[in-house]
């Protein structure tokens, strides 16, 4: 499995939009399959500058996103090749100190298992 990063505004609001969402703790995830190559699975991360006004805080919560994405795809094929998948987090702590990895990965995997069992929340 390939997996490369989702890019642009439209990308995003497309899979955000009518892709199947999901819910775990202060991650949002939405999925959706891949309209071109079968075997690539695009990825994208954000954290709304509302929720974490410090860029610092930002862009560790997306790459600990990132890592853990990246991780639990590639540990077990639960989400098959030839999808698009959007984390957003909605919640984030003052201090970038204060979000460890397992957190993160936490969520991810919850949220990845209730994409794949078909349970909605």
């Amino acid at each position: 499995m390939v997996l490369r990063p989702l890019k642009g505004y439209r990308s995003f609001e497309e899979v955000l939009r009518s892709g199947r969402r999901v819910t775990s703790g202060p991650l949002l995830l939405a999925a959706m399959p891949n309209d071109g190559s079968s075997d690539v699975t695009f990825v994208g991360v954000g954290v709304p500058k509302r929720v974490a006004p410090k860029a610092v805080v930002r862009n560790r919560i997306k790459r600990l996103m990132r890592v853990s994405i990246r991780a639990c795809l590639l540990e077990s094929s639960t989400l098959h090749a030839g999808v698009r998948v959007v984390l957003l987090w909605r919640s984030a702590p003052k201090h970038p100190s204060e979000i460890a990895l397992a957190d993160v990965q936490h969520y991810v995997r919850k949220g990845l298992a209730k994409l794949t069992s078909g349970a909605k929340a």
